[in-house]
C-alpha cells in the first residue's frame, strides 16, 4: 500500500498533549492547506457543507493494542478499534467537520482536533448530513454514548425494560449521562440521552431527563464508587416483592445467591421520582449495590454500565429461579393432600 499526503492540516495545538481527543464546538477554526496539484479535486466542495477528513496522525505510537478510553485510569482496558485513540496500528484519524471557507487550494473547517501540521490523507463527503453536534457529544465520548445504547439494548433483548420503562446513567467526573424520560431502551440513540451537572442537577444537554434523574444523582453524590446506575423492571423481582409475605428470597443455598444478596438491599414502596424514593436509595447505596424497591423495580450501581447490567441481569435470574422454585413446590404439596 502506497498512501501519500495531500496537505497538511494548520491548527493551534502544537503539542499532543494539548490537543482535544474530539471535536467540540467551543474550538478554534483551522485551515488544511493542499498541494497545488490536489486543486481540482476540490471541485463542487461547497462552503457549510459536511466532509469527512481523513489525517494520519504521524505523532502516534502503532504498537499500541489496548487502551483505557480518554485516558481514564477508572476505566477498564479496551481494545483500540472499540475507542478512537490515536495510537493504533495504522494511526488514521476520522474528522467530521463542516466547511466554513473555501480557498483555491485551502479549506476553512471545524471542528478538526489534530496537532499542526498533522498530514491529510483524503477527504469525503458525508452522504447524510447531520447536525454536527446533538449536545451531549460536547461531553461525553462516543464509547460512553454507545456503552448506554448497547446496555439498553441488552436489558431490553432479556426483558428487563419494556415499553419506555427503566433508565440507565453513567459519571464521569461531575458530569452525568443518563437516559431521557420516555424513551425506549432498545432503541437509544444519542438524541435519546440527556447530561447533567451532578452538583447542581441542572440539564446541560439533551431534553428532559427520566423523571427517575434525582435517584441516579443522590446514589453518584453518596456512593463515590458508583461510576454507572442501571434501574430495570425485572418482572420476577417484582413479584417477589408484591407476592405472599413479600419475603423477596427464601431459598439461599445457592452458592452464588448467597454471594450476589449480600449487596442487595431494599426500600419500601414510595412514589416513582419523588424525593422521598431517591433519597432513601441513595443512603442505601451507602452499603448496598442492588437495591430492590417495592412495587416499582430494582437498581444497581457498578463501575461501568455493564457492571451495573450484570448485576441486574445476576438479581433477574435468581429471582426466577426463587420463583420457579416455590411453584414447583406448591405443586408438590397439593399433589399430597388427600
Amino acid at each position: 500500500m502506497n498512501i501519500k499526503s495531500i496537505g497538511l492540516a494548520r491548527t493551534s495545538y502544537l503539542d499532543p498533549a494539548d490537543c482535544p481527543r474530539q471535536g467540540r464546538g467551543d474550538m478554534p477554526a483551522c485551515t488544511i492547506e493542499l498541494d497545488p496539484e490536489y486543486a481540482p479535486a476540490l471541485h463542487r466542495l461547497r462552503q457549510g457543507q459536511e466532509v469527512i477528513i481523513l489525517t494520519w496522525m504521524h505523532l502516534a505510537r502503532r504498537d499500541v493494542y489496548r487502551v483505557r478510553p480518554r485516558n481514564d485510569p477508572a476505566r477498564p482496558l479496551h481494545g483500540v478499534f472499540c475507542t478512537r485513540s490515536p495510537h493504533r496500528p495504522n494511526p488514521i484519524g476520522l474528522h467530521q467537520v463542516k466547511i466554513l471557507e473555501i480557498h483555491d487550494c485551502r479549506l476553512v473547517v471545524h471542528p478538526l482536533e489534530v496537532v499542526d501540521k498533522t498530514p491529510v490523507v483524503d477527504i469525503k463527503p458525508v452522504l447524510e448530513e447531520r447536525p454536527l453536534e446533538s449536545g451531549v457529544e460536547k461531553y461525553f465520548s462516543p464509547e460512553d454514548i454507545q456503552s448506554l445504547v448497547l446496555a439498553g439494548r441488552r436489558g431490553w433483548e432479556r426483558g428487563l425494560f419494556s415499553g419506555c420503562n427503566g433508565n440507565l446513567s453513567l459519571r464521569r467526573r461531575e458530569l452525568v449521562l443518563i437516559t431521557r424520560s420516555g424513551c425506549s431502551k432498545g432503541a437509544l440513540e444519542a438524541r435519546d440521552l440527556s447530561v447533567m451537572g451532578l452538583e447542581s442537577g441542572r440539564t446541560l444537554a439533551g431534553g428532559p431527563a427520566s423523571i427517575e434523574s434525582g435517584m441516579h444523582l443522590e446514589i453518584y453524590l453518596r456512593q463515590e464508587k458508583a461510576r454507572a446506575v442501571a434501574h430495570p423492571h425485572p418482572v420476577n423481582l417484582l413479584a417477589l416483592s408484591r407476592a405472599g409475605d413479600g419475603t423477596l428470597f427464601k431459598k439461599k443455598d445457592l452458592f452464588e445467591a448467597r454471594a450476589a444478596l449480600q449487596g442487595l438491599g431494599r426500600v419500601e414502596a414510595m412514589e416513582p421520582g419523588s424525593r422521598d424514593l431517591a433519597r432513601a436509595v441513595g443512603e442505601k447505596a451507602r452499603e448496598c449495590d442492588s437495591i430492590c424497591m417495592d412495587g416499582h423495580g430494582l437498581t444497581c450501581l457498578a463501575g461501568d454500565i455493564a457492571g451495573a447490567m450484570n448485576k441486574s441481569e445476576e438479581m433477574e435470574s435468581l429471582a426466577s429461579l426463587e420463583v420457579r422454585t416455590r411453584l414447583l413446590e406448591s405443586q408438590a404439596l397439593s399433589r399430597q393432600k388427600p
